[in-house]
């Protein structure tokens, strides 16, 4: 109960400096009107993107290059580019040179998984290999150890997609009643679920 004194003390002190200040109400009437000015923003309606006129960015923010973002601007065809995309991928390959070598392998990997043979795949890891990009050429590596099994993700119209869903959703049961059940509760959970 001290400590709530306390508070009400310190709240109702905040009235004496701003009435120092010149202003002649107290705490709550700044607490009301900072109130009507939120609720007045959260009723304000936005305006659509596309009713804002489009500037060419002058500055870039340390936002802008996010690793995902970059990524996804790799990985995207010239056609499929937006302007401020197409403005960033360019600053990136101002930037970082090695970003216009990534690129075009890049592009070939994605094609490659969805249209690829074992010649392409064998193509593609060689040249991934003689890049002299340290972090290319060790990605290459590892995925020529494991070249049967990429061989035949590309090839094979097979997927473990579901199974791994089942146990993604297994897992999320499984950590919602954590530690207030036995296994045979759990079982009986998933199999209500499916």
């Amino acid at each position: 109960m001290g400590t709530l004194a306390g508070r009400r003390t310190e709240c109702n002190d905040v009235a004496p400096e701003v009435q120092q200040e010149g202003f002649p109400g107290g705490y709550k009437t700044v607490h009301q009107w900072t109130l009507s000015r939120r609720i007045e923003d959260a009723q304000r309606p936005e305006i659509p993107r596309e009713l804002v006129p489009v500037q060419r960015k002058t500055g870039w923010r340390r936002a802008d290059f996010l690793a995902g973002q970059v990524v996804w601007i790799l990985l995207k065809h010239d056609d499929k580019l937006g302007g401020d995309e197409r403005t960033l991928l360019e600053a990136r390959i101002e930037k970082c040179v090695p970003v216009s070598q990534i690129r075009p392998l890049a592009l070939e990997f994605r094609r490659l998984l969805t249209q690829g043979d074992a010649q392409t795949l064998d193509r593609w890891l060689e040249q991934a290999a003689s890049c002299g990009l340290p972090d290319i050429q060790t990605l290459a590596t590892s995925l020529a150890r494991e070249r049967g099994a990429l061989l035949a993700a590309m090839t094979l119209p097979w997927s473990n997609g579901p199974t791994e869903g089942t146990v993604n959703k297994i897992k999320l049961i499984k950590r919602q009643m954590y530690r207030r059940g036995s296994f045979e509760t759990l079982r009986q959970r998933v199999l209500f679920a499916s």
